[in-house]
């Protein structure tokens, strides 16, 4: 195939083995792949060709970097190889475009500690801590803190720890409202906020973060809450769509009754829960769909798996990118 099959942008796309591969020689002609990251295993006809192609990919590489270090093969070859490898999820189509993003992180406690520790670890540009509580004995070794963070502001023991923000900002300013959050989104230039805070209730700042959100066209992550160990899956929300928060949770009419749990949510939880936001945030800083969109759920903790069901079908010219 010669290039003038391709766009240009295509012939410059870069490509590479999908991450955690094995593959292994049948010795009866066949290659066989374990694709470590979906469990799936898929088989190949051998070919030296193939492995060369296979081991070459090791390496990022753009399909015009293919064709130069396969003379020998046609064009018309090598895209056909590549598109039956990609669509065997053997080989990824690489997204280099990576958001810079501008995080806004409402409450650090129970969830908001651990969602703190889990994002420090990526290059972010910005992160403003959202909180006015302060560190106590009840909060150690559940939340993310130690003894020595007792009497700090949650705010400033998070700021003590190190990190790859860019740049990592506080606020103990509390959230009553849609107006407050909107001022801070505005004054911090804020591309993403993450609800985990339940003051005054989880369902109101859910509902508050998700009116800010739209109002100043930024996506959202809510978490709907936790009793004792059992916990709600986080949903993100791109802004300004039929599919929101308030447009998929119906408040329950009438006044609560009872609500019983034996202890709050262990620190083992807290983590399952703030990595899958942290997953979320790095599918949206890297232009995918974020991890469950669409889907509502709760983390079974007997067979420790996230059970989730769609809700909402998304439409991918619909969703923001």
């Amino acid at each position: 195939m010669s290039s003038h099959f391709l766009l240009r942008s295509e012939m410059e796309e870069k490509y590479q083995l999908a991450d955690a591969l094995s593959i292994y020689d049948d010795l009866n002609g066949s290659l066989v792949v374990l694709q470590g990251k979906t469990g799936k295993i898929c088989r190949m006809s051998n070919s030296s060709n193939l492995i060369h192609i296979l081991d070459y990919l090791q390496r990022p590489s753009t399909f015009k970097g293919v064709v130069a270090s396969f003379p020998y093969l046609t064009e018309k070859s090598l895209h056909q190889a590549l598109s039956r490898l990609i669509s065997l999820g053997v080989v990824e189509k690489l997204n280099e475009q990576v958001r810079q993003i501008r995080c806004m992180l409402i409450g650090c406690g129970s969830i908001g500690s651990h969602v703190f520790k889990q994002l420090s670890m990526f290059p972010l540009k910005k992160m403003l801590l959202v909180d006015n509580d302060i560190v106590d004995e009840t909060n150690i070794y559940r939340q993310d803190f130690y003894p020595e963070d007792i009497g700090l502001k949650k705010t400033a023991a998070l700021l003590n720890r190190s990190s790859c923000i860019e740049e990592t900002v506080f606020s103990n300013q509390r959230i009553m409202g849609p107006h407050d959050l909107v001022e801070l989104i505005q004054a911090e230039s804020i591309n993403l906020v993450i609800q985990a805070a339940d003051c005054p209730t989880t369902d109101d700042m859910a509902r508050i973060v998700n009116k800010a959100g739209d109002y100043c066209n930024v996506p959202y992550i809510v978490n709907p809450g936790y009793i004792g160990n059992a916990m709600s899956l986080p949903e993100f929300f791109y802004p300004n769509l039929d599919y929101s928060y308030a447009s998929s949770h119906l408040s329950i009419p009438g006044e609560p009754v009872l609500r019983f749990q034996k202890n709050k949510l262990s620190y083992r939880f807290c983590d399952e829960l703030a990595c899958l936001i942290a997953q979320q945030v790095d599918d949206y800083r890297h232009h995918k769909i974020p991890r469950y969109y669409g889907e509502k759920g709760y983390f079974n903790t007997i067979d420790f798996k996230w059970c989730t069901k769609r809700m909402s079908s998304f439409d991918d010219n619909k969703v923001k990118d």
